[in-house]
């Protein structure tokens, strides 16, 4: 059984997400944000990782860490995490920052992340715990299926 083909984000995506939700400036190393968005591919080509869950928390953990924005990289790494989702089909929040209990655990879990608590792993794996099935993709959605 062949395996389904993946999607990822661009870097100019994950500004669009930025800008939308942030409404920060853009970039300051914008280097930082490429090499960020690669590694989930990386991951996925050279350690035949499938998991879209352990894929969305790399890309999450490496937007936290490479701190390619002045100001909301953990805020960037969750709208680009869940799109990322949102694009292979899950989601993590209807309404990106809604003030819900998923909101204030999510925005725990990546704390948890770049404070040392939390591996990449155990993230990935609270994404899956609490994600839900996308199903008919919206508008929204169809514009970072790329």
């Amino acid at each position: 059984m062949a395996s389904k083909t993946l999607l990822f984000l661009t870097a100019e995506q994950i500004q669009r997400l930025h800008l939308r939700y942030i409404n920060k400036p853009l970039p300051i190393q914008l280097n930082m944000l490429e090499s960020a968005i690669h590694s989930p591919i990386d991951m996925e080509h050279y350690t035949k990782e499938e998991d879209v869950f352990q894929l969305a928390a790399n890309l999450a953990e490496k937007i936290m860490r490479n701190h390619a924005f002045q100001d909301g990289n953990k805020r960037t790494a969750l709208v680009a995490a869940d799109m990322f989702l949102k694009i292979n089909g899950y989601y993590l929040q209807k309404v990106p920052f809604a003030e819900d209990k998923n909101d204030k655990e999510l925005s725990n879990a990546h704390v948890a992340v770049v404070t040392n608590q939390w591996t990449a792993k155990q993230l990935g794996d609270y994404y899956k715990s609490i994600a839900v099935p996308l199903g008919p993709a919206t508008t929204e959605v169809t514009e970072y299926i790329s």
